[in-house]
């Protein structure tokens, strides 16, 4: 996942206004305002955008074009690119001239409407960024229209004209400093589709294929981070929404591999240069966290025990005062990630794994294994991680809370790890390995869910609680003990598989 030359950055307009008046040192005076229109078309029954597609007519002062754009962002933060634009001679689209085959195919002889629009204005300067490096800053203000509907259009365009595209961070923090702003992980076309049809993105999963046999470990760091942080943006406008828990659920995911990102090439990486981000991702974690927990014991234990007695006046008591805790938790959650604290997180993250400030810090014997071939690190770190997770499980039926705790931890890093490292090695030959690791987390990982969701019933309790309200809470607890008891017995079949599976890194 390279780094991709464009950035786009959203903001209020006063705060828009602000960067225009006073830009950074470096930035030249912005352009006069030019006016842009972008028309999205697509067939009635929105054939491009089941593919992932849009079709967007331009007009600026020198004509029309037309080019296909990709509705999901290459990453979390970053606006797609386009294929090259083709001018046309007047503002309805022609098909017959698309670059992609499979899309001129998919169109032919199929009429075309218009869907919606982007109207804006734009002001442009030039930013020289570095002695090697410049930007094509944009200033645009408009909106996104589809028939009566209106959405407010307030970004900032960094595009990368010379240099290295990771700049492009360095340079939106600049920004930031100056005016609250954060990057905006949906495309335009995205946003327009969602305005017009109400059809938006559903919760995002990680795409962690992005290790390839000629990296060096270092370079296989920053690509696995860079796709953690992608996952982390594609799911924040989803869960600031609120429209489904598994958005808040995802983050958390992307959040703990990029930990476990940072764990697994630690030893190659100075503490000094680590702490930092490390910290932010703690305290991160520590704000969604709650929300979470709250979701899992709503979702898993008060939800199904009401469908067993609908209308058991002490569970509706308890449902309602959980369901109020909870709601704390997710507004709590929402304000961490709105935060200019996370904006600075996000970007601040990508510039210093561009930068990779590590690299004075390092001596000359550290500055080769982090240039070592990636394949040779995985081996060892893989293996690392596997003797640890054996250490963590010996006498199993005998460990405590405590310890199974410690066990589940070795097991997730050691599966995030085999997730990182996956394209490196034979999908057949890791399957049995995986698939332990895969049961192995989801018994921990319910055995730990239990114990949270018996903390935060106990933690609920009323001081004087009327009869029903204490038998609910009663059989809530109940309820939790037997799963608890359940995902026990599933974990011993697990560690067999697990202990059975071969180590599929050891050639």
């Amino acid at each position: 996942m390279p780094f991709p030359r464009r950035l786009t950055l959203s903001l209020a307009p006063a705060q828009l206004e602000r960067l225009i008046a006073a830009p950074p040192d470096g930035v030249s005076r912005p352009e006069a305002a030019q006016r842009r229109s972008t028309v999205y078309w697509d067939t009635a029954g929105l054939a491009l955008w089941r593919s992932g597609l849009a079709l967007a007519v331009e007009r600026d002062g020198a004509g029309w074009t037309q080019a296909l754009e990709p509705l999901a962002s290459a990453s979390g933060a970053v606006a797609p690119a386009a294929e090259d634009r083709v001018p046309l001679a007047g503002p309805t689209p022609d098909a017959a001239r698309l670059c992609e085959p499979a899309s001129r195919a998919r169109l032919r002889g199929a009429a075309l409407q218009p869907v919606f629009a982007v109207e804006f204005e734009r002001r442009g300067a030039r930013w020289a960024l570095a002695p090697d490096s410049e930007a094509e800053l944009c200033f645009d203000r408009g909106a996104i229209r589809a028939g009566r509907r209106r959405a407010r259009l307030c970004e900032i365009e960094l595009h990368a004209r010379e240099g290295p595209a990771w700049r492009l961070y360095e340079a939106a923090l600049a920004l930031e400093s100056r005016a609250a702003l954060r990057p905006e992980p949906r495309s335009r076309a995205a946003r327009g589709y969602a305005l017009a049809f109400g059809v938006g993105t559903s919760p995002a999963k990680a795409d962690l294929d992005v290790v390839r046999e000629p990296m060096r470990a270092v370079e296989a760091f920053r690509e696995i981070c860079l796709a953690c942080l992608a996952h982390l943006e594609a799911n924040r406008p989803g869960m600031l929404a609120g429209r489904d828990p598994e958005y808040l659920h995802q983050m958390r995911v992307a959040l703990r591999r990029l930990r476990s990102a940072f764990s697994v090439f630690g030893r190659l990486l100075p503490r000094a240069a680590t702490e930092a981000p490390i910290a932010e991702m703690r305290r991160l974690g520590a704000a969604l966290g709650p929300a979470r927990d709250w979701d899992v014991l709503i979702a898993s234990v008060i939800e199904p025990l009401a469908a067993q007695l609908p209308g058991h006046r002490g569970l509706i008591a308890l449902a309602r005062a959980l369901e109020a805790r909870r709601e704390n938790a997710r507004r709590a959650a929402r304000r961490a990630v709105r935060s200019r604290a996370y904006a600075r997180f996000v970007l601040g993250l990508a510039a210093w794994l561009g930068a990779q400030p590590w690299g004075s810090l390092v001596t000359l014997e550290e500055a080769r294994r982090l240039q070592q071939p990636v394949r040779r690190y995985a081996e060892r770190a893989l293996g690392r991680r596997y003797r640890q997770v054996r250490r963590r499980g010996r006498g199993l039926a005998r460990l405590d809370a405590a310890a199974l705790h410690r066990l589940r931890i070795a097991v997730k890093k050691l599966r995030y790890a085999a997730q990182f490292f996956a394209p490196l090695y034979s999908a057949r030959r890791a399957a049995p390995m995986r698939s332990a690791l895969e049961a192995l987390q989801e018994a921990l990982g319910g055995i730990n869910d239990c114990a949270q969701g018996d903390a935060l019933v106990r933690a609920a309790r009323a001081r004087r609680s009327s009869a029903p309200r204490a038998q609910a809470e009663a059989l809530v607890l109940r309820w939790i003990e037997t799963a608890r008891r359940e995902h026990r017995r599933h974990l011993e079949a697990a560690w067999k598989a697990f202990r059975a599976a071969p180590r599929y890194w050891e050639d």
